[in-house]
């Protein structure tokens, strides 16, 4: 008898178990913690350059994806040998490559404010990018990064 309510037991149990399974909490699975993004506090100056543009993105997971992004562009920036129209052309293609269309036309406005942090680095005619114009796009991206994680919507 005892065999046959054991048996019995774990047919319902393999009857049952998705049900079983939804009723009992996730206690020893333990959340990822989230990631920490470390970017260091730019001045007053560039915060109040940037923020305009940060705070033209409302959604909190579309403001750390763009922080992510624009700290990694102003980490490499610096290593790029290139003219102002590639490095245009690396920003938007690396934008496309990592949100597809998700992101286009989403912000109003977010576009043209790259675009300006662009042209007032790199001014209008293409020319090979100086160092010093790399060093400057740098600071904006990565301040830009720093208020999309830390400004208010």
């Amino acid at each position: 008898m005892n065999k046959a309510l054991i048996g019995l037991a774990f047919v319902l149990i393999g009857l049952f178990l998705p049900q079983i399974q939804e009723r009992i909490p996730d206690i020893l699975v333990k959340p990822e913690p989230a990631p920490i993004i470390q970017i260091a506090q730019p001045d007053k100056k560039i915060i109040d350059k940037v923020s305009s543009i940060a705070a033209l993105v409302t959604d909190d997971m579309d403001r750390v994806k763009l922080a992510i992004f624009n700290d990694i562009f102003s980490n490499r920036i610096l290593d790029y040998d290139a003219d102002s129209q590639q490095i245009n052309d690396v920003y938007t293609e690396a934008a496309r490559n990592i949100f597809g269309t998700s992101m286009r036309g989403k912000y109003q406005g977010y576009a043209d404010g790259i675009t300006k942090l662009f042209k007032e680095v790199l001014g209008n005619q293409n020319h090979q990018v100086s160092d010093v114009e790399k060093g400057q796009l740098s600071v904006y991206f990565r301040g830009l990064a720093w208020c999309l994680i830390n400004q208010e919507k």
